[in-house]
């Protein structure tokens, strides 16, 4: 690396964060050092406080070299502490409520760890005036929901309701963290969402009514 933060190299490459370098390969390594620097600063200093040149700083590159990854530091943050996961795919056990659980589990654990409560006010503050980091956040949020879809929505009233189904469990887990701060994602409240939810579907739907 040079001493403006450049990767020595002959080729282009478009960066996780979606920016493309101009000739030159992107290093691994200082990904990863980026990515490993922002969380421990998110812990340390919090979402405001934070900055690209402490974490720069941390990461032992330049300000220069994270801009050529991420288009700043919503995007870099919205990358480092909300890992892109696809939704468990069920077994094929074709039980409803475990298959219910898994998404509920799935959306609990991307969201219940230090570094996601620690920057979630602010990251999504600062991600509604940036519609491209916008984009990303509900593409991460709803994760690869395809699989997952086809295997629930087979034979089941109510398959095509799945991505829905994500929001509510995943609005539910944002309104804890934001609003009930004391209130855990713990094994509790996945039991809670999971009856809840599968409830939905257990309730044969009422024949209408005939009208006289």
């Amino acid at each position: 690396m040079t001493a403006d933060g450049h990767e020595v190299g002959g080729r282009s490459a478009k960066s996780a964060g979606g920016r493309s370098g101009v000739g030159r390969p992107r290093d691994g390594r200082i990904d990863a050092a980026v990515i490993t620097a922002t969380r421990e600063l998110i812990l340390e200093t919090g979402y405001p406080a934070l900055s690209l040149s402490a974490i720069a700083a941390r990461a032992g590159t330049t300000t220069a070299a994270i801009y050529r990854r991420w288009s700043g530091k919503a995007q870099l943050v919205h990358e480092a502490v909300l890992d892109a996961q696809a939704i468990g795919v069920p077994d094929g056990s074709g039980d409803l409520r475990s298959d219910i659980r898994v998404l509920v589990e799935t959306i609990r654990d991307m969201f219940d760890r230090p570094e996601v409560r620690v920057a979630l006010p602010g990251l999504i503050a600062d991600t509604v005036a940036d519609p491209e980091v916008h984009d990303q956040m509900i593409a991460r949020l709803a994760g690869n929901l395809t699989a997952f879809e086809t295997r629930f929505g087979q034979g089941r009233r109510g398959g095509d309701q799945l991505p829905m189904l994500a929001e509510v469990v995943a609005g539910t887990a944002i309104f804890r963290i934001l609003v009930r701060r004391d209130a855990a994602l713990d094994e509790a409240w996945v039991d809670e969402m999971t009856e809840m939810i599968t409830g939905r579907w257990s309730t044969p739907p009422e024949a209408p009514t005939a009208r006289r």
